[in-house]
């Protein structure tokens, strides 16, 4: 008897010790679909082809407890996997997502993510209490918050320190940790206070400017592309900025990412923009700049002042006017 409960007992702890992640359902869909999972490198590590309303089983896998790119079809959403079993059910229309009705088992972290990541919604992103969540989530629930709202987070050096300083050496071994980490030092490296940048950058005439160009004078940097439409309505604000504050003292540029030069002259015309624009052949994923700067998302606005160091970063709408002014004001 006891050789027996010895053995029971082996059984389940080597089942606990080798849990795997698999994922197993049925999806009635209006075609075959390809349903695969992604890491944040990029790395495809599981694809498997099933059928409407029939039975799938994926292979076991083990796999870091992390953020994954998890696509169904056309259908693409984040979610937080751990080596465990999932499983899926219910209808899928990938072209019109609305429709979708889908039901997860064996997501309990996912669940959190989701739930927290509503609510950060709801709340109007600035208004979320990060106080109140910092103990009630676990710490890649909210690294994956900052992860999927880069550009919301890109100047929130308080949260992703604060977010940081919470973590053991065992969550740093998911990607996207190592993404919020490197974050981090993009944002110490070109923080408030810090020396701007050198470009050497062309106008739509092949004319060169770089930073010696506009030394002595305020300078905002505006980063954007044509295929931006957040940088394309913040450009109309810029413009009414630009016609209350312009004098010999401020210098606006305008610097696209655009991949095709073609592109941007094109929005340059439509936009009517009348300050300094360059362009940055480079492109928005190739960018240099990008990462000098420490941003990972556009529209991205920043001040330097006439000492050629940051005096503000991830402008938007009045507080770019309000930046100025103050600088403007505090600056003999």
């Amino acid at each position: 008897m006891r050789k027996i409960l010895i053995l029971i007992s082996l059984i389940i702890i080597s089942g606990t010790a080798d849990a795997q992640f698999k994922l197993s359902g049925k999806i009635r869909s209006l075609r075959p679909v390809v349903l695969s999972v992604t890491d944040l490198n990029g790395n495809r590590i599981l694809e498997e082809s099933i059928a409407s309303g029939v039975e799938f089983s994926t292979s076991e896998i083990t796999l870091r407890r992390d953020l994954y790119l998890l696509e169904i079809g056309e259908l693409k959403r984040y979610m937080i996997l751990e080596n465990r079993p999932v499983h899926v059910r219910g209808f899928l229309d990938d072209r019109k997502p609305e429709n979708t009705n889908l039901v997860y088992d064996g997501l309990d972290l996912n669940n959190q993510f989701e739930s927290a990541s509503k609510e950060f919604v709801r709340s109007a992103k600035g208004s979320y209490n990060w106080d109140s969540v910092n103990d009630l989530y676990d710490p890649l629930v909210l690294t994956s918050i900052i992860y999927t709202n880069k550009n919301f987070f890109q100047a929130k050096t308080d949260i992703v320190g604060g977010l940081i300083e919470r973590l053991n050496d065992s969550d740093t071994t998911s990607l996207v940790i190592k993404n919020l980490i490197t974050m981090k030092s993009k944002m110490d490296n070109y923080s408030e206070g810090a020396l701007l940048v050198d470009f050497n950058l062309p106008d739509r005439n092949g004319n060169q400017y770089n930073t010696a160009s506009f030394k002595g004078k305020f300078i905002l940097l505006d980063f954007w592309a044509s295929w931006c439409g957040p940088c394309r309505a913040e450009m109309k604000s810029l413009h009414k900025i630009y016609e209350e504050l312009k004098g010999d003292d401020l210098v606006f540029i305008s610097i696209s990412l655009d991949d095709n030069r073609s592109d941007w002259i094109k929005a340059l015309d439509a936009d009517n923009i009348p300050w300094l624009a360059l362009w940055d052949e480079d492109g928005f994923d190739k960018s240099k700049l990008k990462e000098q700067f420490g941003f990972s998302a556009i529209p991205f606005i920043v001040l330097i002042g006439k000492d050629g160091k940051v005096a503000a970063r991830n402008l938007r709408g009045e507080d770019v006017k309000n930046a100025i002014s103050e600088l403007r004001k505090n600056t003999k």
